[in-house]
């Protein structure tokens, strides 16, 4: 179409695997830890919700919820639609034309993809051959070219690395641009940036409620910053923008801590397990502070002939030719994604 704006014309629109599968490990979801125990008390809490009624437009219940569970204000958290729609808000609120968003690559996708969208120019700088992010090279860009915003996804989605909480200090103490923390997946690490919003002015911190709490489908994200941030990010973002019913599941989830903080340390033991035998395959691993591992493999569309087997994983393309990501899963699905990668590389070798 001719009048479509002319950033976008050469977007890709973002695609997800749908083959069928006996075990699901691409997209980095957590257990449901709650539905199965729990599942007739929260049936009927949504009976009490008045669904031909707007819902609350500051989901101001779940805030309170959401800082307790981080011990933080709840006037300093705004809820959304996942990450993803915090993201965009940043975007909208602060990207003017040509406005340059810094990150190190390879990164979370959707930090280019919102850049471009909104017209501002996304500059990667490559991490380390081992996908550690040396920060001051961050900060000698930062120096160079002005960046708008510095985004850090921490730990780092698809290689699951982390960069030091004082390293992070370092940086927002030698940059005056708005820097993001994106931690997704902070509950399965260590480093938390959270505290610190009441300590630096241009710092923003995401949290989701998609991997640790196992809670994809109702996509609630939310982003933690001082009250002048989040009060110019509400004037962006678009009134009743989170339904009633992901307000309700997220508060439910959330006064479930111990429930939480018990699916987090199995994670980090089937991690564990699931690291030692894919060493034990000599296949080239980097070390994990999320619930995925990253890794690297010579065989030629190992994505493909695992889907054979019903097993879906991410694969990557370009630079990351032939690397890989794997879910997190339970000590059974663990177990039948290294059986059958076992079962590809005798078939390989034969």
């Amino acid at each position: 179409m001719e009048m479509i704006k002319n950033n976008i014309k050469n977007l890709k629109e973002y695609k997800i695997n749908k083959k069928p599968y006996r075990i699901k490990l691409d997209a980095n979801e957590g257990k449901d830890i709650f539905l199965k125990d729990i599942s007739k008390e929260i049936i009927r809490g949504l009976e009490k919700i008045d669904i031909n009624l707007y819902p609350d437009t500051d989901s101001f219940l779940l805030r309170v919820e959401i800082g307790k569970y981080l011990n933080i204000n709840p006037d300093n958290i705004v809820t959304g639609n996942g990450s993803s729609e915090m993201i965009e808000l940043i975007m909208k609120t602060f990207i003017d034309k040509d406005d340059i968003v810094l990150s190190f690559v390879p990164t979370f996708s959707m930090y280019s993809i919102f850049t471009q969208i909104y017209s501002g120019r996304f500059i990667g700088i490559n991490s380390n051959e081992d996908f550690s992010i040396d920060i001051d090279i961050l900060i000698e860009k930062t120096k160079e070219i002005n960046p708008k915003v510095i985004f850090i996804c921490n730990p780092n989605n698809p290689t699951g690395s982390l960069v030091k909480k004082h390293e992070v200090e370092r940086l927002l103490n030698n940059v005056n641009c708005i820097v993001v923390v994106d931690e997704a997946y902070m509950e399965f690490a260590e480093g938390s940036m959270v505290e610190d919003i009441y300590k630096y002015k241009n710092l923003i911190v995401l949290r989701t409620l998609s991997k640790a709490l196992g809670l994809a489908a109702i996509r609630l994200g939310y982003m933690i910053s001082n009250v002048d941030i989040v009060n110019v990010i509400n004037r962006v973002r678009a009134p009743y923008n989170l339904n009633a019913i992901s307000q309700y599941m997220g508060i439910e989830a959330l006064k479930n801590k111990e429930r939480i903080f018990k699916y987090v340390e199995e994670v980090k033991r089937e991690r564990k397990y699931l690291y030692e035998k894919l060493t034990e395959l000599s296949l080239e691993l980097w070390e994990s502070n999320t619930n995925f591992i990253f890794f690297k493999s010579d065989i030629d569309e190992l994505d493909k002939k695992l889907e054979e087997d019903g097993i879906l994983i991410r694969a990557f393309s370009k630079e990351l030719r032939g690397c890989y990501r794997v879910t997190v899963g339970n000590r059974w699905e663990n177990h039948e994604f290294v059986k059958s990668l076992k079962e590809i590389l005798k078939n390989e070798k034969s």
